[in-house]
C-alpha cells in the first residue's frame, strides 16, 4: 500500500514538474549591475551565466528565497528572488511602445493611403456624375423637343389630314361638275347637230321643190 501511494506521489511531482511554459510566470531583472544564473539554489553553485537589468525570464519553480527559471537563450538555473520582479522594466515599455508607435505610424499610413485611394475613387465618380448630369439634361431637353415636336406633327398632320379630306371631296365635285358639263356639252353639241342637219334637210327640200316648180314653168 505504502508503494502504491508512493508511485502516485512520485507521478503527481513529476506531472507538476512538466507544467507547460505557457502557464508559466514572466519576470523580469531589476535595475542591478548584473545578476547571476546559479546552477543551484544557494550562491556556492556554479554561475552558468550573467544577466542583464531588464532581462526578461521565465519562472519555472519556486523554493523558498530562490526562482528557477529560463532565459530566452535558452539556459535554465537559480536566482535570488529580490532581485526579480513582475513589473516590466521601463526600457522595455518604452520598446514595447515604439513597437506599438511602429505599428500604428504603419497601419495610418496604409490607411492614409487607402484613404487617398478613396479621395481619387471619389473625385472619379464625382466626375462621373456631373457627366452623367449633363447627359440626363441633354437627353431630357431632347426628349422635350421632341415631344413639343410630336405634338406639332400630331397637330399639322390632323390639319392635312382635314386638308386632304376637303381636297378629296372638292376633287369629287370637281369632277362631278366635269362630268356634268360634258354630258351637257355632249348634250347640247348633239342638238346642234340635230340642228343644223335638220335645217339642211330643210334648205335641201326647199331647194329641190323650188328647182321643180321651175321645171314646170317652163
Amino acid at each position: 500500500m505504502k508503494h502504491l501511494l508512493a508511485m502516485i506521489l512520485l507521478a503527481s511531482v513529476l506531472l507538476v514538474s512538466h507544467i507547460p511554459v505557457c502557464l508559466a510566470q514572466e519576470m523580469y531583472v531589476k535595475d542591478v549591475t548584473s545578476l547571476n544564473l546559479r546552477a543551484g539554489k544557494g550562491v556556492n553553485h556554479k554561475i552558468i551565466t550573467t544577466l542583464d537589468p531588464g532581462e526578461p525570464l521565465t519562472v519555472l519553480s519556486r523554493s523558498g528565497e530562490w526562482i528557477n527559471v529560463g532565459t530566452t537563450e535558452g539556459n535554465e538555473g537559480w536566482v535570488l528572488s529580490k532581485y526579480l520582479t513582475e513589473e516590466k522594466p521601463p526600457d522595455i515599455k518604452i520598446e514595447n511602445l515604439k513597437i506599438q508607435a511602429e505599428t500604428l505610424k504603419g497601419k495610418l499610413e496604409m490607411a492614409e493611403i487607402e484613404n487617398q485611394k478613396l479621395m481619387e475613387e471619389n473625385i472619379n465618380l464625382t466626375t462621373r456624375l456631373n457627366e452623367n448630369s449633363i447627359r440626363l439634361g441633354n437627353l431630357e431637353k431632347s426628349f422635350n423637343d421632341l415631344k413639343e415636336n410630336s405634338t406639332q406633327y400630331l397637330s399639322l398632320k390632323e390639319k392635312y389630314d382635314v386638308l386632304r379630306q376637303e381636297v378629296s371631296e372638292k376633287d369629287t365635285r370637281i369632277r362631278l361638275l366635269e362630268k356634268k358639263v360634258g354630258d351637257q356639252y355632249t348634250a347640247v353639241a348633239i342638238k346642234w347637230s340635230l340642228t343644223g342637219a335638220g335645217i339642211l334637210l330643210v334648205g335641201y327640200f326647199l331647194g329641190y321643190r323650188s328647182k321643180r316648180k321651175r321645171s314646170s314653168l317652163l
